[in-house]
Formats: C-alpha cells, sequence, structure tokens
C-alpha cells in the first residue's frame, strides 16, 4: 500500500472512496460541509423551488443545503478514546475507542473516522473483543509510529447510526508521539534489553513465569496501557497453581490478563536474572524496576519471547496486543471492505 503523504488515513477508508467514488458522505469526510446541491430553480420564475434568490445579476443563487441531522433514536452509546488529548506516547501506542455496548453497524462507525498523522504513516483501522467481551476499535500504523509525531482524530458520530443507539459526541482529538523505546523480554536469557531510537541504553537482569501451566508468562507484542507506582496482586485475580497476595512496586502493565513489568517481590529476587518463577508478570530488582518506569512511555512497545513462553496471546483485545499478528492479518479485522 503506497503511503499518504503527508497524511496519514485509514486504508479502509481509501478503499471505499475507491470503491464508492460517486457516494462521498458527510460522515465519511469528518468536519467537512456536503459538496451536493440539494436542488436549484428551473430559471423561469424567480419564485420557483424553496430557498432560491435572484443577485444582484438578476440569476438564481441556490440555497445552501441542508446540515446533516444527527441520529437521535435508542439508547446512548458511549465510549473511552485512548490516548487523552494532549498526551505523548509511545511509538505502538493505537488510538482505540472501547464500547460501553456492542456495536452492530461497525462498517459505518468505522467510516465516520479519521485519523491524520504530520508525517507520512501508513495504517489500519481495526476491530478486537477485550478480555471483558466489550468492542474495540483500533487504529494502528503499519510500522511504530515515527517519533515526535502529531496524530489527531476526528469523527462524526453523532451522525451515525451504529445499530440501534445512537452517540452523544464527536471527535476532534490530537496527541503527540515521544521518543521511540521498544523492550524485549527473553525468557530463556533472563534479561529485558531497552532500545530507544534503535540504540541499546540498557540490559536488564529479569525473571519471568515460571514454565508451568496457569503461571508461565504470555507471548507477543503490546503497548504499554498503564501504569501504576504499587498494584496490589491476587492469584484470585487471574487462577493459577499457587496462591498469592502480595503488593509490588513499579508496575507497567501491558495485557488484560495480568501481564505487568514490575518490581520483584522480596522472596523472588534471588531469580532475577536466572530462573523463570514468577505467576507470568516480568519481575526486577527495584532499582531496574525503578528506572524503568521513570523512563516509560504508556504506548512503549515490549515483546515477550521464549521456549518458556505458555504459547497463548489470549487474543489481539488482551491489552493493546495489535503489535502481536502480521500487518495484512490486522488489515483483516476492519470492518470496511
Amino acid at each position: 500500500m503506497s503511503r499518504v503523504q503527508p497524511t496519514a488515513v485509514s486504508t479502509a477508508l481509501a478503499a471505499h472512496h475507491r470503491l464508492r467514488p460517486a457516494r462521498i458522505s458527510a460522515a465519511v469526510l469528518t468536519g467537512l460541509l456536503l459538496l451536493t446541491a440539494c436542488g436549484s430553480g428551473d430559471g423561469k420564475d424567480a419564485s420557483a423551488g424553496a430557498g432560491a434568490s435572484a443577485g444582484a445579476d438578476g440569476k438564481q443563487a441556490q440555497a445552501a443545503p441542508p446540515a446533516p441531522k444527527k441520529v437521535t433514536d435508542g439508547p446512548l452509546l458511549d465510549f473511552d478514546l485512548t490516548p487523552g488529548a494532549g498526551k505523548t506516547v509511545g511509538t505502538g501506542q493505537p488510538v482505540s475507542l472501547e464500547f460501553e455496548k456492542p456495536v452492530k453497524n461497525k462498517a459505518e462507525v468505522e467510516k465516520a473516522l479519521t485519523v491524520t498523522a504530520s508525517t507520512p504513516t501508513e495504517g489500519s483501522w481495526g476491530w478486537v473483543t477485550t478480555q471483558g467481551g466489550k468492542d474495540r476499535l483500533d487504529w494502528r500504523p503499519k510500522d511504530p509510529w515515527r517519533a515526535n509525531t502529531e496524530v489527531t482524530v476526528k469523527g462524526t458520530l453523532t451522525l451515525v447510526d451504529p445499530g440501534g443507539a445512537h452517540f452523544e459526541r464527536d471527535l476532534d482529538r490530537t496527541f503527540k508521539i515521544g521518543r521511540d523505546q521498544q523492550l524485549v523480554a527473553d525468557l530463556d536469557t533472563h534479561t529485558l534489553v531497552v532500545k530507544r531510537d534503535g540504540q541499546q541504553v540498557k540490559k536488564i537482569p529479569m525473571s519471568g513465569g515460571e514454565p508451568v501451566s496457569g503461571r508461565a508468562s504470555r507471548p507477543g507484542t503490546f503497548a504499554i496501557k498503564s501504569q501504576e507506582e504499587k498494584v496490589h496482586m491476587t492469584s484470585a485475580s487471574v487462577g493459577g497453581p499457587k496462591n498469592y497476595d502480595v503488593w509490588v512496586n513499579w508496575g507497567m502493565r501491558f495485557s488484560d490478563s495480568g501481564g505487568y513489568l514490575h518490581q520483584g517481590t522480596d522472596d523472588s529476587q534471588q531469580y532475577i536474572g536466572n530462573t523463570n518463577h514468577s505467576a507470568g508478570c516480568i519481575g526486577m530488582t527495584p532499582k531496574d524496576a525503578k528506572w524503568l518506569f521513570e523512563n516509560t512511555l504508556l504506548g512503549d512497545l515490549v515483546t515477550v519471547q521464549g521456549e518458556e513462553a505458555n504459547g497463548e496471546l489470549g487474543g489481539v483485545g488482551n491489552g493493546y496486543a495489535d503489535w502481536s499478528i502480521g500487518y495484512d492479518q490486522w488489515k483483516a479485522k476492519s470492518a470496511v471492505k
């Protein structure tokens, strides 16, 4: 697919225009007025044709087309949009809308949205299901965002019927991509390599999930989703063969199935750098965990790999795991064909 310069637009949206050149709608062209005229007089009588008027030269002038009507039928369908306005995020952060209720007309919702970027960026919308069973629509670039790119997402959702419901707000949000930082947690070498702008800046000893059922780390590439200085972790929240109830420091969550980077507990420090012994998380020393927490942005990419991984991603909607499948697979998740 060719790159869009200087803006990025959903590949599904571009395909929609190619296939239906004569049906450009206001819902697709965000923020633009309708370009088609609603009607005109026949030139015989200045009073013919509602809304027509004569100019100084005596010629008929067409009335402005009526504004599109908002959809108000059905219950409210609300959503959360990530990232927040004005935020600076990592190069793996997708534009993400998580909906409170199921979306029936996915294609119509998708076509009402646009993503533009200050640097040429190819990407596509894709629908995923979260761990909690909700519909989520993400826009993921083909490759990680370029550093320092400014991204704007717009959408005329109030003009769209999502299927027996309605939206009460449109979208116009801008955020920024920071430096490019990517992490690789290797379960075989027990190391976490930190690369910034392509250069290795730190190699951190770590301990991953114990290679037994219910405790092994999940493989994949994820965008870091949240940061918490203290996290309460219990076996009841994720299951597993061993019970635990602990507080850990410097938590950086990358999956909704309990995947975190964090400071290892006191009794796990002996395994860091030599043995995978956790309940699936990536544990580090207090010093290294604090350094990583302070030098991480939401949206930084982390890849978990190694033979001792459990082999189950848990679905692309398990956190921001959009990057765990190839780009062609990702584009196939678009509802606009």
